[in-house]
């Protein structure tokens, strides 16, 4: 029996957590409507056993990031219909509503029935799913995630499947933060949809930017650190709140933000002054100056600055702490940062003080959430073979065009092949069983994949098809050619046949 008095608690929200991602308790609503319609239609096809997978066209538009991903969110994305197996009542009652009650009238009962065929009340998804596990970097246009069992069945997961694009968006922005500084903190709560939607970026946040050490990251939201001791610690300090809180009409805006500086220097004993109340180049400047003078019981205030040119900022209060006698102190910089924005701020200070920027730390909060987004990674979900048949999709949009068959993905140096199952491939397989007949078997540990992101993170450069995919893309095109030009012919001749 546990004796850590949290522990029980601990694992309620985890389970809470990953419960909250299960679509509507397992409503067989969590996907489009023409899934139905489609699968209605062809039922003999809708049970063929057949292969999709998740690609993400794009990478980031970052500095730093040459066309590279970090594969991240397994655990949330693939709770969204394999937390726990499906219910038979609960198919049965989606029948009954989306075949008489929908407006679009309309239920593929073949598909449904062969998982009703399974014996007791608690009903397993017969999918298999194989991808990249968590923190292994990839390429923009190789397929990360490959889905294969009755096509009808997996189609349904197409919406919540193409959610992969939030927890690899992050993962990768912490891997470019993570090259641009030794340390930061998150401060993305206020940003996030709901809570959940957090939880999810910081996990992320950890695959793509605690690397080998797998050190705890820093965090304002204390349900992560609570949830998630081992991987989170939280940080905080002082709010614009609390320092407008003393103001008044009866003494100086100056005169107010000292006394809350120093009420909580004098009860914490440790802070980041928060500068800019009023004006950080001249009122905050002086009071933080006083206080810090005004404490020499302890070495553990510094200042925050968040607003105005925060590189010439961070300048001037190391300066004029030089100039007073105080040895170099945390200095706190936040206001839109990024990766790109925290290799400017350190060049400046380089530039005009001589020295490293060690004692600046930089805090990002909308930053996780910008261009997170599906189109941000053109995120696709495509059928890729049905049988033993490879499937292309074509588009008159170039880059679009899916690769076909049941893939896996390899390593050879610095490059990654895209092969077909049934080809032996000389490379390092790089693809895990992830889903096994509707079973969730993936299971490694945050710091494992951690650590591969930041192994991986320069490894390759480039992917190419194997020798039967490219075969395959090859024969399509062909036909593809010859088709449309058969077809432009007889249109310039004004017929349609």
């Amino acid at each position: 029996m546990s004796t850590d008095p949290f522990a029980a608690k601990r694992q309620e929200m985890r389970d809470e957590f990953f419960a909250k991602l299960f679509l509507l308790g397992g409503w067989l609503g969590g996907t489009d409507t023409y899934k139905r319609t489609m699968w209605t239609a062809v039922p003999d096809i809708a049970l063929q056993c057949a292969a999709y997978t998740l690609t993400f066209r794009k990478s980031i538009p970052e500095v730093g990031v040459n066309n590279r991903l970090v594969m991240a969110g397994h655990e949330a994305m693939l709770a969204q219909w394999f937390h726990r197996p499906l219910k038979r009542a609960d198919i049965e009652l989606s029948r009954a509503w989306y075949a008489t009650q929908s407006a679009t009238k309309a239920f593929p009962t073949e598909v449904w029935d062969a998982v009703l065929q399974q014996p007791g009340e608690n009903l397993k998804l017969p999918i298999d799913i194989w991808g990249f596990p968590g923190g292994q970097t990839f390429l923009a246009g190789v397929p990360s995630v490959t889905f294969e069992g009755a096509g009808g069945l997996i189609s349904y997961l197409e919406p919540a499947m193409c959610r992969y694009f939030a927890p690899i968006i992050q993962a990768t922005k912490a891997r470019l933060m993570r090259e641009a500084t030794p340390r930061d903190a998150e401060f993305g709560l206020r940003s996030a949809p709901v809570e959940v939607c957090n939880l999810v970026l910081l996990l992320a946040r950890f695959v793509g930017g605690a690397g080998t050490s797998g050190a705890a990251q820093l965090t304002s939201n204390d349900t992560a650190e609570f949830v998630w001791p081992e991987l989170f610690k939280s940080i905080g300090t002082i709010g614009h709140e609390m320092m407008c809180a003393a103001q008044s009409f009866e003494k100086t805006l100056a005169a107010s933000e000292f006394e809350m500086m120093d009420r909580f220097v004098s009860k914490m004993g440790t802070a980041s002054l928060l500068c800019d109340l009023v004006d950080a180049e001249t009122v905050g400047l002086e009071n933080a100056l006083r206080v810090i003078r005004a404490h020499p019981e302890t070495d553990r205030v510094g200042v925050r600055v968040d607003s105005g040119d925060i590189a010439a900022q961070c300048v001037l209060y190391f300066q004029r702490m030089k100039a007073l006698g105080i040895p170099p102190r945390v200095i706190v910089f936040e206001d839109e940062v990024t990766p790109d924005g925290v290799r400017r701020v350190y060049d400046v200070f380089r530039t005009q003080t001589g020295i490293e920027p060690t004692m600046l730390f930089p805090g990002a909060g909308g930053y996780w959430w910008k261009l997170v987004h599906r189109d941000t990674v053109s995120a696709v979900f495509k059928r890729t073979a049905t049988a033993d048949r490879p499937n292309v999709k074509f588009s008159n949009s170039p880059g679009k065009e899916t690769i076909p068959g049941y893939v896996r993905v390899y390593a050879r140096g610095d490059t990654l092949v895209v092969a077909d199952k049934s080809e032996n491939i000389d490379g390092e397989p790089l693809f895990v069983k992830l889903v096994e007949q509707g079973r969730v078997v993936y299971s490694e540990d945050f710091r494992t994949q951690a650590a591969r992101a930041e192994q991986t993170w320069a490894r390759y450069m480039r992917w190419e098809p194997s020798p039967l995919v490219a075969e395959h893309l090859s024969r399509f095109n062909a036909m593809r050619t010859a088709e449309v030009a058969e077809a432009r012919a007889r249109l310039s001749a004004g017929g349609v046949q």
